[in-house]
């Protein structure tokens, strides 16, 4: 039977960390965790939710959303796979261990799969490139003889291990419902879908046409309840009901085609997955433990919450020599040799996958995790995530007391203060819009004991759309559709609002900066960008000035009304993103003062091929970022990322799905560490980051680095030299003092290709590094060791 679409042979998948042997060996390294080098990348997994397990021999593998954790129980070692460093794609939606074709099966949302052999990735993509409009999204894998069976959302296709190739497609639904699951028995095969069970011959070659399959009868077509898994144990049929209400869930089987149920009493549990543990037990899966069942269906043993002073919500679990492994949807990774005892194997990453905007300062990156549909809060209850030192920790609705009881949500923009990286303060657009985070308080604010004030559209909530730490300690918070919508809470704890001008009264505010004289900028959905100048004197509001940046001549010339993103550089200008380009407000203090027209925005023109064209032309910009070097990192809706010059006039890097390992070409945030160079970025589809080649500069040298160092025969990166003056000059000497290379630092980092001016790989040996301003000032000498 021809396949309904093109049979893609095995497409060998880079492993850029180490090849890995499943069952024998895993060579790997914790150091992926750790920081990056230059020009690498790291996708940050979500900790919290494992959603699926499988045991090769003794190497446990367990799924989360977008990544999978690879244990080797023989050395204790362990290694992340994540589309960045081995996998073909992002998120992860079943696994499968087949030990006749000794390799393990991975299968993506998108219809991509994976296979991981003893020596290699493949990548088998027939799923993912078919042209159909349903989802493709891969639910299932099944082996029955000498094909391993994949249920979709659309279709079972017929999989071929030994050619990677698929040899028969089956259409039970004629794809219009999707196929949780499937079962085998003797010469028939079963498709499970929400609401039914359908059947086919297994050797009939008619079977891709739908007429060929059967509903099965003996099983009630649902129509309040759903069926979602299906698995044969003692000859029996088990299928695993689903109910729409909480702890309404229950697991029956057919016996002498009378329908019996496993569980002790029907519709009495929250059952999150059913699986065969081997072929003696049958495992149940709640929220709250692992029920455990034997040949004859009774249930001798039980791991339960209560018993571990956990709440534990197991999704699938396997058995191993040392007990049960369960992948939890709470928790991640976790054994439980004993019924009263437990092992928590943590990866590294957020505890969920949900960002909205971020704020670095001090080496502490802190993440808001709310959501906004269009102008309307989401009522997410997502909390706040905080990476210090390669550590993540969560903060949400349920763990922190001031928020519970509360009608709080949507966390959208986060501060933290730069003289305090234990500080940081949390905007929100709920009835509670602000909440301050200290090393040993929590503070929670409202029209009740702030400044800040509900909406003028009187739909009970509080709209604080952004927020900002000064260099003062002072606090700013953006308070969208009020008349003032400029607060300010000082360092001492008192409040005041400022009057921006009728044309910011009662708008729907956006984003907000500081720039590196205190001005205040902040942006609009409809009414562009207003500029506030407190004069340093924020207890005096009689000396303040403000400026209305919009569109049209002689009114500000923005591309577009609607301001989505707002940087300020080194020389004094402000970088305008809008939905339709970018453009820079230059001198930008001087503009309170200016006359109309002589403050409009300037749009950065090249040309190209004899015609004149703007830079990016009528992109959308949602965030612009500066880096150590003065250059403008740029985020759009759906290009990626692009790195331009100091003055906007080149593009000198850009970075794709297409073209590099980033996950999605839609950027909600863009934020720079600012002391190592690595980007954080907003996507989609998760926390990225890339490790770029520029910071801030360390005028003393107290943070000076090289690294690597010394330089190891195998690699091939670029030597890194870090913590030096601002666009420093650099050398590289040999030990007689000859000179091999020389760039210039982009703010305080240089980088070294361990070549010389020539070209060529220079030989091993120690080499000195020189640097100083461009004055001539500050020299600093390091050294490197070289490995060839």
């Amino acid at each position: 039977m021809t396949a309904p679409f093109p049979i893609y042979r095995t497409k060998r998948r880079y492993c850029s960390v180490k090849t890995f042997m499943l069952v024998l060996t895993l060579l790997v390294g914790n150091y992926f965790w750790a920081q990056i080098g230059m020009s690498q990348w790291r996708l940050h997994v979500a900790s919290g939710k494992a959603i699926d397990i499988v045991r090769a021999e003794n190497t446990i593998f367990t799924a989360y959303t977008n990544g999978l954790h690879v244990l080797n129980r023989d050395n204790e070692e362990e290694e992340l796979l994540t589309d960045v460093n081995g996998l073909s794609d992002i998120e992860i939606s079943c696994l499968y261990y087949d030990s006749i074709a000794a390799c393990v099966l991975v299968g993506y949302s998108n219809g991509n799969i994976d296979k991981i052999t003893t020596s290699s990735i493949y990548n088998i993509p027939a799923i993912k490139l078919a042209q159909v409009p349903n989802s493709k999204r891969i639910n299932r894998f099944m082996r029955n003889g000498d094909y391993v069976y994949v249920a979709t959302d659309f279709c079972v296709t017929k999989l071929d291990l030994n050619k990677d190739e698929i040899k028969d497609t089956y259409y039970p639904t004629n794809g219009n419902e999707a196929i949780l699951d499937l079962s085998f028995s003797v010469d028939t095969i079963f498709a499970l879908t929400s609401d039914r069970l359908k059947y086919g011959i297994i050797d009939n070659p008619a079977l891709p046409d739908v007429s060929q399959w059967q509903v099965d009868s003996r099983f009630p077509i649902q129509s309040e309840n759903s069926y979602a898994e299906i698995e044969q144990f003692e000859n029996k049929q088990f299928i695993l009901l689903k109910s729409p209400e909480y702890g309404q869930d229950s697991v029956f089987y057919l016996n002498n085609n009378v329908k019996t149920w496993l569980t002790n009493s029907p519709y009495s549990l929250e059952i999150n997955s059913i699986n065969i543990l081997d072929d003696t037990t049958f495992a149940v899966n709640i929220d709250g433990g692992i029920y455990i069942y034997n040949s004859e269906l009774s249930n001798p043993l039980s791991y339960n919450s209560n018993n571990f002073n956990i709440w534990i919500s197991p999704v699938r679990s396997i058995r191993g020599n040392e007990g049960i492994w369960s992948a939890d949807q709470i928790n991640g990774l976790h054994l439980y040799p004993s019924g009263i005892g437990y092992k928590a194997f943590p990866i590294v990453g957020p505890y969920n996958n949900n960002f909205y905007a971020m704020d670095w300062q001090s080496n502490t990156l802190a993440v808001a995790s709310g959501r906004l549909l269009g102008k309307l809060p989401s009522f997410s209850s997502n909390g706040v995530h905080v990476f210090r030192n390669e550590t993540w920790g969560f903060e949400n609705i349920q763990s922190v007391p001031q928020w519970q009881d509360e009608n709080i949500w949507d966390f959208i923009d986060i501060s933290v203060n730069p003289n305090n990286p234990l500080e940081y303060a949390v905007a929100s657009y709920s009835e509670k819009p602000l909440t301050i985070f200290s090393a040993d308080t929590v503070e929670v604010f409202d029209d009740t004991n702030s400044s800040l004030s509900f909406t003028g559209i009187e739909n009970g909530w509080s709209l604080a759309s952004d927020v900002c730490f000064d260099t003062q300690d002072n606090l700013w918070v953006l308070n969208g559709y009020t008349e003032q919508p400029l607060n300010v809470r000082r360092q001492d704890g008192s409040w005041a609002n400022f009057d921006c001008g009728s044309s910011a009264r009662n708008i729907y505010t956006t984003k907000m900066i500081i720039d590196f004289n205190d001005n205040i900028w902040f942006a609009s959905e409809d009414h562009g960008m207003f500029g506030y100048n407190h004069n340093n004197t924020i207890d005096e509001p009689n000396d303040d000035e403000y400026v209305h940046i919009y569109t049209g001549v002689n009114s500000g010339n923005l591309p577009s009304s609607n301001v989505t993103a707002l940087a300020a550089d080194f020389d004094g200008e402000i970088w305008v993103g809008t939905d339709a380009g970018f453009a820079i407000l230059y001198n930008a203090s001087n503009a309170f003062d200016a006359n109309p027209g002589e403050y409009d925005v300037q749009r950065v023109k090249v040309t190209f091929e004899g015609n004149v064209e703007y830079v990016l032309g009528n992109t959308h910009i949602t965030d612009i970022e500066v880096d150590g070097g003065n250059r403008k990192w740029i985020a759009t809706a759906n290009a990626g990322i692009l790195l331009l010059s100091p003055d906007g006039s080149e593009i000198l890097e850009q970075h794709t799905t297409e073209n590099s390992p980033l996950v999605s070409n839609n950027i909600f945030d863009l934020k720079l560490d600012q002391n190592s160079g690595e980007l954080f970025i907003i996507t989609d589809n998760g926390l990225i980051s890339y490790r770029s080649d520029a910071s801030y500069e360390d005028p003393t040298y107290e943070t000076y680095n090289v690294f690597p160092n010394p330089v190891r025969p195998n690699y091939s990166g670029p030597v890194t030299i870090q913590g030096i003056r601002y666009n420093s000059d650099v050398k590289i000497t040999d030990a007689a003092g000859n000179l091999v290379y020389k760039t210039t630092s982009n703010g305080g980092t240089a980088a070294w290709n361990c070549r010389a001016l020539s070209g060529e790989r220079v030989a091993s040996g120690v080499y000195y590094i020189w640097t100083a301003t461009n004055v001539g000032k500050d020299k600093k000498v390091g050294k490197v060791l070289i490995m060839n």
